[in-house]
């Protein structure tokens, strides 16, 4: 006997309209109508609420109607195959989520580290915030270095350290001459001198390989071995303090 006829059985035995055992676990009188003509089953849960209402194993509602013993052998196979699913998709959401909980740690530390150095970098060499937001000092009469107004990039940019890390050096010279220098490593600098039109005359990029070469960096540059050798030994300590 199939579930249909079961349950047709079952509700004539108790004397029950199909309202009142549709009422009985919370369906339609239409459902109970369906189930009783095999056009649909009841799910495993509302199979097992039978089974207790009215003191019937399962193994004899669902005996030989093997049409509805495979449609809850696929159910239980498609719950089990939705939970491996689900049990995926949280494990790669709690992978995500503690990957990215470590980043926010590690971005405010970092954060923190980098913008507390740079600080006191500028306090302790008396660097002061000029008219264009940068920070600068006077290191001689004639010879000033500056530093950008450093902050981290925001949180979701995903990237750990300043945006640049550079550092300037700006020289007067006689005859309305300047030269400029751009630190953007520790002991990596390019210098350049101009004319008073502001036409470049020499630069340390000429020297390619050659530019930490202070004879010939002085050369190019037609400015004082010694001088020179000091600014950039100046600014190599600067740097590791703003940037270490």
């Amino acid at each position: 006997m199939n579930l249909g006829k079961q349950l047709l059985k079952i509700r004539k035995d108790n004397k029950m309209s199909q309202e009142d055992f549709a009422e009985l676990f919370n369906v339609t009188r239409q459902t109970i109508s369906s189930w009783e003509n095999s056009k649909s089953y009841p799910d495993i849960e509302t199979l097992v609420k039978i089974s207790d209402q009215f003191h019937i194993s399962l193994d004899i509602l669902l005996k030989g109607d093997t049409e509805m013993i495979e449609n809850i052998d696929r159910s239980i196979k498609g719950s089990s195959k939705y939970k491996k699913i689900l049990l995926v998709i949280s494990i790669i959401i709690g992978i995500f989520i503690l990957t990215f909980g470590g980043y926010v740690i590690k971005y405010h530390f970092t954060k923190n580290r980098l913008e507390t150095s740079f600080t006191i970098a500028l306090q302790e060499n008396n660097f002061k915030k000029n008219r264009d937001g940068y920070y600068s000092m006077t290191y001689t009469d004639n010879i000033e270095f500056g530093a950008p107004n450093q902050k981290m990039p925001p949180l979701l940019d995903f990237d750990l350290d300043f945006n640049v890390r550079d550092l300037y050096c700006d020289i007067k010279m006689e005859d309305g001459k300047y030269m400029s220098g751009l630190w953007t490593e520790y002991n990596e600098y390019n210098f350049t001198i101009y004319d008073k039109n502001n036409i470049v005359i020499g630069s340390s990029s000429n020297l390619k390989s050659n530019k930490n070469n202070i004879e010939k960096l002085s050369e190019e540059l037609n400015y004082d071995k010694t001088e020179l050798q000091k600014i950039i030994e100046k600014g190599n300590s600067l740097y590791k303090e703003f940037y270490k």
